[in-house]
């Protein structure tokens, strides 16, 4: 195994990485959505039309279902938000073995010449399992992080839009309120950048801890993933937010495209239904692939940072 070097690094090259990853997202958004259908089915399974009747306009008996003093709709909810954040914590590790298949590759002996080829998924997974905790202690601290900036412009958005709602009028005081709070949101998305950084930095360390051999506590190990991360902002952080706004804008697009298939087919059977699926996974597929983008993007960002912190002397001993 070797890191690749950044120019190498690119996520069209790894497109069974981005097929794994889909695939086990696909099979725990099955795990979260059981306890839902199972209860709308109790519920509606001897309806003659099924559920398709919660799709209908007006949305009256979904209204209706959701309005009943069941105690089914607690436990549903509670069980659906727990598997939502235990999945959310789980996916570091396939996560984690697609990142380590952007940034290293193998050598393969081709008649006398050494050929690159992609990671194997046991050697992508190892990678993945030594990053797994450093990996899940920045989801947390970066979801608190961009979570209280983003509550944090709520507040003073609309404290904001009270003081001058009798000076400037409601529609000006409002103008106010959603561009202060969308400075926040800004903030909060360059916040995600940097993790995201701190995050290829933990995976490529970690790989390159499995070549040379060595080890180093999870704690050190994502604290030196945040210095790189630190590092490569100041000389980088430009590029690296419009590489992953880009990015963006055309997921939030497919999430558009998404929208716009259910309202048109949702609530339909047989071939509607077939296709509705279809559209959704392809968007679900295009989203992992636009991570993959991202995540290439940002290996290629925190490399030379990495390396060069790499190739420091230890102060001298005393």
């Amino acid at each position: 195994m070797m890191p690749l070097a950044p120019r190498s690094i690119h996520a069209r090259k790894r497109p069974l990485a981005i097929a794994f990853v889909f695939l086990m997202e696909l099979a725990w958004a099955l795990v979260v959505a059981t306890p839902v259908h199972t209860w709308a089915r109790r519920v509606w399974g001897g309806h003659p039309n099924g559920d398709s009747v919660l799709f209908a306009a007006g949305a009256r008996d979904l209204m209706v279902w959701l309005g009943q003093n069941d105690a089914a709709l607690a436990v549903t909810a509670r069980t659906s938000i727990v598997l939502l954040v235990v999945g959310a914590v789980l996916m570091q590790l396939p996560f984690g073995a697609l990142v380590a298949s952007l940034g290293f590759g193998r050598v393969v002996d081709d008649g006398g010449a050494g050929q690159i080829r992609s990671l194997r998924l046991r050697g992508a997974l190892q990678i993945g399992v030594s990053a797994f905790l450093p990996l899940a202690v920045l989801l947390v601290l970066g979801s608190i992080a961009s979570i209280s900036v983003l509550v944090l412009g709520g507040l003073a958005a609309s404290g904001l839009d009270h003081v001058l709602t009798e000076a400037l009028g409601d529609a000006r005081s409002f103008t106010v309120r959603v561009v202060l709070f969308a400075v926040f949101a800004a903030v909060a998305a360059v916040i995600g950048v940097v993790v995201d950084l701190a995050r290829a930095a933990v995976v490529r360390e970690s790989g390159l801890s499995a070549i040379n051999g060595t080890a180093s506590p999870a704690w050190n190990v994502m604290l030196r993933g945040v210095r790189i991360a630190l590092k490569t902002s100041r000389a980088s952080l430009g590029r690296a937010t419009l590489g992953w706004t880009g990015r963006t804008i055309v997921g939030i697009a497919l999430l558009a495209i998404g929208y716009v298939a259910a309202d048109e087919l949702g609530g339909g059977s047989g071939l509607s239904l077939t296709l509705l699926f279809a559209v959704h996974q392809a968007v679900v597929l295009g989203r992992v692939a636009l991570r993959a983008s991202w995540m290439a993007r940002a290996l290629v960002l925190v490399a030379p940072a990495q390396d060069e912190l790499a190739r420091v002397p230890p102060p001298p001993t005393t």
